[in-house]
């Protein structure tokens, strides 16, 4: 099945409706079902909310293009510093590779 292109306007909608039933002890699991969807794109909704009531409701994203893209490559950037060397001289052991030459 294709993946939905949903206005902002749409997201932010779903949004409020699933306070709603989740005010009425419904999983998010089932709320999602009901659309849909994952229950994980409901959850990126409720946390950027706010930026998607800000945005024009007609709009299927909520950045402006290539701007929108370097926000990416600085989430990629903070995550690669994040991972820890051991893991990364691991990562490369599995794969029979020798990149870290002093352990030659």
């Amino acid at each position: 099945m294709a993946r939905k292109r949903l206005t902002n306007g749409q997201k932010l909608q779903i949004v409020r409706d699933c306070e709603q039933r989740l005010a009425n002890n419904e999983s998010l699991r089932s709320i999602a079902r009901s659309y849909g969807l994952q229950g994980k794109q409901i959850r990126n909704w409720r946390d950027k909310q706010l930026l998607l009531a800000n945005t024009k409701s007609t709009k299927k994203s909520t950045s402006r293009g290539a701007k929108g893209r370097l926000q990416e490559y600085e989430w990629v950037s903070e995550s690669w510093e994040a991972i820890a060397e051991v893991t990364i001289r691991n990562a490369w052991r599995k794969t029979g590779f020798s990149y870290f030459p002093e352990e030659e």
